[in-house]
């Protein structure tokens, strides 16, 4: 149970300086989706981004070089008209409405949205001037559909965005000729700091967006090479007229989901986009609903006869809203091999083959430099037939059909521990793999199906295997690899690593924006992935970081997968614009001192439940003012506080203290069970906290996160009475602790 402790500090953390600690997450601004997500180099052109507290919104930030963008608009939860003009919007429908015949079918401009008032066509006091946009314009020569659905845009409370993507900034863009191609990140930044990234995309050839239902005739065709953007709303189904020329062969690809890997309120937590092409009569000529085991489709189609074609693109289950956005490419296959690296979509053949030389690099990358290639040879299906290796060594494989076992033998001894692992789903390999370790008479000793691996966070089918076992005999033993799905051929590519174990570690941050405030913490989370069992200390550091900026809390202890450590930001100097920090992480293995690199990533939840780490390219830090005053962690007693189990502990902040007082709620976030708050004491140099740990935590360590609130009044309604309103005011110093046992080493 927590302990809310109501303190006294001094005007260097009053609440009118609500975010004098940092802001925490939770207040941080944050974009849903941005449309068009990409553009053409060469090209200026504008773009949307919806999404939450980006009122202010001041500057745009693409990663890599060759793209700048600008604040054009920005829009509030309300849309474009403020309520005033609403009432006059809504009053010049109904003296439309009234000069056409009143309440006649073709006099009403929506169904159920204008009820009929005495009041409705008076004219203000004050005359309300509406906002010079085309829909507004000439309003008494638009037919009844068009006044229904300038109705339900601007009056529809209903049918506006969820609040999560209410707000709206609009962005010129510019791209340079010679800007690299490629995914990008962009983001806002606000009075309140950095957003979320989102994916955009630049690329090489034109653009074009989904047909407006207004276009008199309907659009002209498009011809290929063409990137299609477009966004699907409920039941919509965006329809592209294509000019194709008998002999071309073309990919049609989709990017949805990669643009927005997961939707936090929808199941199965992604736009399922489906793609369908249809010939000048009307016949279905090609379809994809995905790519194996990637939800976006795509498909090649040669063309066999000039014509008008039509390519059709929606959700599988009708669904949609603003945040189904996709963008589609229709190019000849020559200059598809930049969107299919490996030469297939989610394992299905799409350009051709798989890329055995980029295969073989994403196989180095993820195994390391020890790496002693064989390549299997058949047939090697059996036991009596298996290939005989020596360890350590990783087999470059391939399950050539549904019946196809790769059997591999090697020599091992009584207590020794083999570790072997699959790389086939991660580097686009359709392969659902199943590892088998089977002794001498035909046992099997270990086996797996599935590994989850945190580091592929955009994977939610781990369909590559991995087993770690002691032998418990010494002779030959048979490694046997197989589809668990029964499924095979030239593309179900593996690569096999057989050998003792190779202890490793990797580490993951998140969020990937952070905005503090000078002089103050703001807290993230560490990731910590043990490999082949290793489960030790590590050290994180911050790698040639501007000075000031401060790691608290930064060991992450043996055996914990993830630690919240905190970020203090320089007091002094000038940052006005964000910084991208490099964070790296040191530990001691086997003797060896092993660095390894901390991703920036992004916690996302899919359909409700699930949640991902999906990698980001940069950790961009906002600085967004400077403080008064800052707390700094007093560790007199070494580098953590150390809690007898059953007792407590103290630990001290010191902070210059000026006046006046100001109410003060002090509270740990997220703590360990049996770890609580127990006292808060104002002293000369700041204030010290007492800290209780329960007596069954004994050789716990983590690190605490102490979150300061205040109190604000606030009106409910005209005349209401006034509420108070907890509201964060940010973090302090991430606290390392361990709780030891009762009469060990005392702080």
């Amino acid at each position: 149970m927590r302990l809310l402790i109501r303190i006294s500090l001094l005007a260097g953390i009053m609440a009118c300086q609500a975010a004098a600690l940092g802001a925490p997450s939770g207040q941080d601004p944050y974009i849903g989706y941005v449309y068009p997500a990409g553009g053409q180099q060469g090209v200026v052109f504008r773009v949307t981004l919806r999404g939450q507290r980006l009122s202010g919104a001041r500057d745009a930030y693409i990663s890599g070089k060759g793209v700048r963008a600008s604040v054009v608009s920005y829009e509030g939860p309300l849309g474009p008209l403020n309520l005033l003009q609403q009432e006059e919007l809504k009053r010049r429908l109904f003296e439309i409405r009234d000069k056409r015949g009143g309440g006649g079918k073709q006099g009403k401009t929506a169904a159920g949205q204008l009820e009929s008032s005495s009041d409705n066509t008076k004219s203000p006091a004050v005359p309300v001037t509406l906002p010079d946009l085309p829909e507004l314009r000439n309003l008494d020569q638009q037919t009844p559909v068009q006044l229904r659905r300038l109705a339900e845009k601007f009056l529809n409370r209903a049918k506006r965005p969820k609040p999560p993507i209410a707000e709206m900034v609009t962005l010129e863009v510019t791209v340079d000729p010679d800007a690299p191609l490629g995914d990008r990140e962009i983001r806002l930044r606000t009075p309140a700091g950095l957003t979320n990234p989102l994916m955009f995309q630049i690329g090489g050839i034109p653009e074009t967006r989904e047909p407006d239902e207004e276009d008199a005739g309907g659009p002209s065709p498009a011809e290929p090479p063409i990137v299609l953007n477009g966004q699907i709303m409920p039941g919509e189904v965006d329809r592209f007229p294509l000019q194709l020329r008998g002999g071309q062969n073309l990919v049609v690809a989709v990017r949805a989901r990669k643009l927005i890997p997961y939707l936090a309120d929808a199941v199965p937590g992604w736009f399922q986009a489906v793609a369908a092409l249809y010939d000048s009569d009307g016949k279905e000529v090609a379809f994809d609903d995905d790519s194996g085991f990637d939800p976006d489709p795509a498909f090649v189609f040669r063309v066999t006869k000039d014509g008008r074609y039509m390519l059709e693109i929606r959700d599988a289950l009708y669904r949609g809203r603003e945040d189904f956005v996709y963008r589609a490419v229709v190019a000849d296959v020559s200059i598809a091999k930049p969107l299919f690296p490996t030469g297939t979509r989610g394992g299905v053949p799409i350009v051709s083959a798989l890329d055995r030389d980029l295969s073989l690099k994403m196989a180095r990358r993820h195994f390391g430099s020890a790496f002693s290639l064989l390549n299997e040879s058949e047939p090697d299906n059996t036991v009596r037939a298996s290939m005989k290796i020596t360890l350590p060594r990783i087999i470059s494989g391939v399950i050539q059909s549904p019946e196809d076992r790769d059997v591999f033998r090697f020599e091992g001894h009584a207590g020794d521990l083999v570790v072997a692992e699959i790389y086939a789903r991660r580097m686009g390999s359709p392969l659902d793999s199943l590892l088998r370790l089977i002794d001498a008479s035909g046992q099997v000793v270990a086996w797996n199906d599935d590994q989850d691996d945190v580091e592929s966070g955009l994977l939610t089918h781990h369909a590559d295997s991995y087993l770690m076992t002691e032998l418990p005999a010494t002779g030959p033993y048979y490694v046997q690899v197989s589809d668990a799905q029964r499924h095979g051929g030239p593309e179900y590519a593996y690569y096999l690593r057989i050998g003792p174990p190779r202890p490793d570690f990797a580490l993951l941050v998140t969020p990937s924006s952070l905005n503090v405030v000078g002089g103050r913490a703001v807290a993230m989370t560490v990731f910590a992935v043990g490999k082949d069992g290793w489960d030790g200390d590590i050290d994180v550091t911050l790698k040639d970081a501007p000075g000031g900026f401060v790691l608290s809390g930064a060991r992450i202890p043996k055996g914990r997968g993830y630690v919240r450590m905190t970020l203090t930001a320089p007091s002094r100097g000038r940052l006005d614009q964000p910084v991208a920090l490099r964070m790296e992480g040191r530990a001691e293995i086997n003797g060896n001192t092993v660095i390894r690199p901390v991703i920036p990533a992004d916690g996302m939840v899919q359909a409700f439940a699930y949640s991902h780490l999906v990698p980001s390219e940069d950790l961009m830090v906002m600085v967004t003012r400077r403080a008064l005053a800052s707390p700094i962690l007093d560790m007199e007693g070494g580098d953590r506080l150390r809690i007898p189990a059953g007792g407590s502990a103290q630990v001290s902040f010191s902070m210059r203290l000026p006046t006046p007082n100001a109410p003060i709620h002090l509270e740990l976030s997220d703590p360990p069970a049996g770890v609580t708050l127990q006292d808060v004491a104002v002293t000369d140099r700041g204030f010290t906290l007492t800290l209780k740990a329960d007596e069954e935590r004994s050789g716990y360590a983590d690190n605490l996160i102490v979150e300061a609130f205040t109190e604000t009044d606030t009106k409910r309604g005209v005349g209401g009475s006034a509420q108070k309103q907890k509201v964060s005011i940010g973090v302090l110093p991430a606290i390392p602790f361990e709780i030891v046992p009762k009469g060990g080493p005392q702080p």
